[in-house]
């Protein structure tokens, strides 16, 4: 029974070595730098109200420009820390929470250790005390069980949280926090920290009866409707309903971000059942290299049928910092990411079925790595639609623009048969589209 007491007192420990105090400085740091860069805003727009006043012509107009890019980027960076400050302090309040439930385990542990040690102190030999010793020795082992069962849960739910936010804090830092004693994690750790939710979720469906029916009719508008589960399945696989669309789509910090991209992903979705279109299906990828960084970038376009009833696209940007990756390329981050706005549409007939504009990335600037949107309607039989997609991509730059634009049109090219059409848009900001009538 040591050993039972031994685990108590160890995940006390590991709770307890986060610092709520490291936390809060990190979160007051980034506020106290967006103020930074609220000053300097309000010193640009000083600037700028000079420079239209006094002058005007090519140059000038340029320099206004350049000074409206600039400003952006501020209210970006502004958003990014004052999104980082919310995380800290997400997991500031976790972790309070946590140590404080380990602290009272400790305590109620201790106390439960010294009962034991004492149960059968003060009895004789006759069997009736001997039996009261016994009984009140297995009622304190059983509490001491359920002791170390709560305290897992409050390290899990933590753990959890850390993960989370801790995906948001990589996404706006380009690493990941070593946060409050917590080391990074590796894939191996994010399964095992999903599979520790199955518990939790067989015992939602065994609160609402109605999700079982749900499951098994691939439901999932119905699922996604109970505010239990949608918040699970947001917190670890980034999927959210966008009511006012009808249609699925995915956050920035998903578990798919920490995975990147493998073609032999694409199996993976053959074996659950969906039938899609998808570009590169031959080994010929949409692909192309930026010739100053050597940065290596992918374009993947998927559409088609994710279930009986659930039908859509997505549209998905990687990067690789050379292109010996042995096929393996990486969630676009930071400037990297595009802005995309897809609508996926009957071909035969025109008509639209929805428009994702860009719903599910993080902030205003609607960039992501990853534009899907999926419809669930038990209406239809989502392989006997004839659905076609198209899109605008909107990147940082007129090079990516035309690096992009050039490898679509060469792939358009060797594969007639995708119907692939593309067309430059503007240069400010850098755009192209596509229809793609598959």
């Amino acid at each position: 029974m040591t050993a039972v007491f031994d685990k108590i007192y160890a995940l006390a420990d590991q709770v307890e070595k986060g610092s709520t105090t490291e936390l809060d400085d990190r979160a007051r740091a980034c506020r106290a730098t967006k103020e930074t860069i609220a000053d300097t805003k309000a010193l640009l727009e000083s600037v700028r109200v000079q420079l239209s006043e006094a002058w005007q012509g090519g140059a000038g107009e340029a320099a206004l420009t350049s000074l409206e890019a600039f400003k952006k980027n501020r209210d970006d960076q502004a958003q990014d820390l004052e999104d980082s400050a919310k995380s800290f302090e997400t997991i500031r309040d976790a972790l309070a929470k946590a140590q404080q439930e380990a602290r009272n385990t400790r305590a109620d542990a201790q106390g439960l250790q010294k009962k034991l040690d004492h149960g059968w102190h003060g009895f004789g030999i006759r069997q009736v005390d001997l039996a009261v010793a016994w009984a009140q020795d297995k009622a304190v082992k059983a509490r001491a069980l359920v002791l170390l069962a709560d305290l897992e849960r409050v390290t899990t739910t933590y753990d959890a949280i850390l993960l989370i936010e801790g995906q948001k804090l990589r996404f706006k830092t380009g690493q990941v926090w070593e946060l409050a004693g917590s080391e990074k994690r590796n894939l191996a750790e994010i399964g095992a920290i999903m599979l520790r939710e199955i518990p939790g979720l067989l015992a939602l469906l065994k609160k609402y009866p109605e999700l079982r029916e749900a499951l098994l009719h691939q439901d999932w508008n119905k699922i996604m409707q109970n505010p239990e589960v949608a918040q699970k399945i947001y917190d670890y696989l980034g999927f959210r309903y966008n009511e006012e669309g009808g249609f699925f789509t995915t956050g920035e910090h998903s578990v798919q971000s920490y995975l990147g991209w493998k073609d032999l992903y694409d199996k993976f979705g053959e074996a659950f059942g969906m039938e899609l279109d998808e570009t590169g299906e031959d080994g010929d990828n949409m692909e192309f290299t930026d010739p100053e960084t050597g940065k290596t970038y992918r374009l993947e376009l998927w559409k088609g049928k994710y279930a009986n009833h659930a039908f859509g696209g997505e549209v998905g940007f990687y990067t690789s910092d050379s292109p010996n990756n042995d096929g393996h390329f990486n969630a676009a981050q930071g400037d990297d990411q595009i802005k995309v706005t897809q609508t996926i549409y009957n071909k035969d007939t025109g008509q639209v079925y929805f428009t994702n504009d860009g719903q599910g990335a993080d902030g205003t600037d609607k960039k992501h790595f990853w534009n899907l949107a999926i419809r669930n309607d038990p209406n239809v039989q989502a392989d006997q639609l004839p659905l076609a997609q198209r899109a605008t991509i909107e990147v940082r730059d007129v090079g990516m623009r035309d690096r992009m634009y050039d490898e679509m049109v060469r792939y358009a090219a060797a594969h007639p048969g995708d119907n692939l059409t593309v067309t430059k848009g503007s240069d400010q900001p850098p755009t192209l589209s596509y229809d793609w009538r598959k």
